[in-house]
């Protein structure tokens, strides 16, 4: 296939694109400038290479993830929430080449602005082959070392396609964006937007009143948030509007939430997905929302979920990631013999076929769609010098559905640990509370009982 910026502007050249507070850039406009783009940056990387994208959503952060497929190159898109310290790890992970920003950085990596274009010539549009590494984006094992997944054009293509057929896709669709263009979420967003031929509406910054603004305003069909952000949008009036689709992801949205939204007629599809999986790979249809409460829904054509012996949830389908950048031995681990991935989730599947997720990996913790793997903070917390043991859990908050709570074998005053932990840990992986003990639960193996601190709690 070729590029999909390229097939749109000629298709479809005076159709609206993207939208923003500041800009109105019809599909022909947007090429034009990943064009331009792309055209610049040919003199500095080559096909194959790897650019990370790091910096707030903006029209240009679009432009540049168009510019890139151009040149058959790999995005990293970075979490701007990350310390310097992170950031620089995952670029040297990743073995970046060049890296788009806003901002000052300590590395001897070439840094190039967003809006960095010079005369350049123009180039050879080329049709692409599907198994090209489109995009590499950062997670988190249970073990707290950050994997780069591997997602291909065509793992990116299915995603929209599957979707597009599960929940339906209209010409008069019309995307919101308010979560970060460097989460699946967000950028799942921009590539189906270019595949289906339909306007986004990006807001960098989620707020209730922005969010509404854009809905009433620009007759916004299509919406994905956490549920933090959907109850937030209801307190401020949220009502059904043009919205045809309202996804949420980050784990089932509270009965409370669920029975607002559907009073009032929204359309709240409750999804299962990971950025190994490229998206959604179950839907929960807003039919039966309440019929079958705290499902997922019923796995996307042609995706196939099935249910271990020991309840693990396995999937198989196009929208699998290629595997981990660079490391082969947890990529074969991911996979079974038969070519489904080990989700690492608990869960079932009822006599129709809906898939409940029982937990989201054991020691997960889900803030405000954010994960934070217990694994990571207690590395950081046991590299302060003065805490002897760490072990980090979720506890439940109204407001965000977990945070992390930290409990450590330490004489160092909590003042002191909280800003060690601030320089190694961004803001929302950072332990709300420390509780101090003698001694940490453990087993004959010496491993730490994350079950028995939670259960203190």
């Amino acid at each position: 296939m070729y590029p999909w910026i390229y097939t749109r502007a000629k298709e479809q050249p005076n159709d609206m694109a993207l939208i923003t507070e500041t800009e109105r850039w019809s599909w022909s406009e947007l090429y034009t400038h990943a064009h331009r783009l792309a055209s610049t940056w040919a003199t500095i990387v080559s096909r194959g290479d790897r650019i990370a994208l790091y910096g707030p959503s903006s029209a240009r952060y679009i432009v540049a993830l168009h510019a890139a497929q151009l040149l058959e190159l790999t995005v990293v898109p970075i979490n701007t929430r990350l310390t310097q310290t992170e950031v620089l790890r995952q670029f040297k992970q990743a073995d970046v080449r060049l890296v788009v920003t806003d901002r000052a950085l300590d590395t001897a990596i070439p840094c190039r602005s967003f809006s960095y274009e010079k005369e350049a010539p123009d180039l050879l549009i080329r049709h692409m082959p599907k198994q090209y590494i489109q995009s590499m984006l950062f997670t988190s094992g249970t073990t707290g070392h950050p994997k780069a997944v591997e997602q291909t054009m065509l793992n990116h293509f299915s995603s929209a396609t599957n979707a597009a057929r599960h929940i339906g896709s209209l010409p008069e669709d019309r995307f919101l964006i308010v979560t970060p263009l460097f989460h699946m979420s967000g950028l799942a967003v921009v590539y189906r937007a270019v595949i289906y031929g339909v306007p986004i509406v990006l807001e960098p910054h989620f707020s209730p009143e922005r969010a509404l603004h854009w809905i009433t305003t620009e007759r916004i069909t299509h919406v994905s948030l956490v549920s933090v952000m959907l109850d937030r949008l209801l307190e401020a009036g949220l009502r059904r509007h043009s919205l045809r689709v309202v996804l949420t992801g980050g784990g089932p949205v509270p009965l409370p939430i669920l029975t607002r939204a559907l009073d009032r007629n929204i359309p709240v599809m409750q999804t299962y997905g990971m950025t190994e999986t490229a998206s959604q790979i179950a839907t929960l249809l807003p039919e039966d929302a309440l019929r079958k409460l705290g499902s997922a829904g019923q796995a996307i054509h042609p995706t196939q979920i099935r249910i271990t012996r020991h309840q693990e949830i396995e999937v198989k389908g196009p929208t699998i990631m290629k595997g981990y950048f660079h490391d082969e031995e947890k990529t074969v681990n991911a996979f079974t013999a038969d070519g489904f991935f080990k989700t690492g989730d608990l869960g079932r599947l009822d006599a129709d076929g809906y898939l409940y997720v029982l937990d989201r990996r054991s020691d997960l913790i889900i803030s405000g769609g954010e994960n934070i793997y217990p694994a990571e903070v207690e590395s950081a917390l046991l590299s302060i010098n003065g805490i002897q043991e760490a072990g980090v859990v979720g506890r439940f908050d109204a407001t965000w559905g977990q945070v992390p709570v930290a409990f450590i074998v330490s004489n160092l005053d909590e003042t002191t640990i909280r800003t060690e932990i601030s320089q190694l840990l961004a803001k929302y992986k950072c332990p709300v509370d420390y509780i101090y003990h003698s001694v940490l639960p453990r087993n004959a193996n010496g491993k730490l009982l994350r079950k028995q601190l939670k259960e203190s709690l």
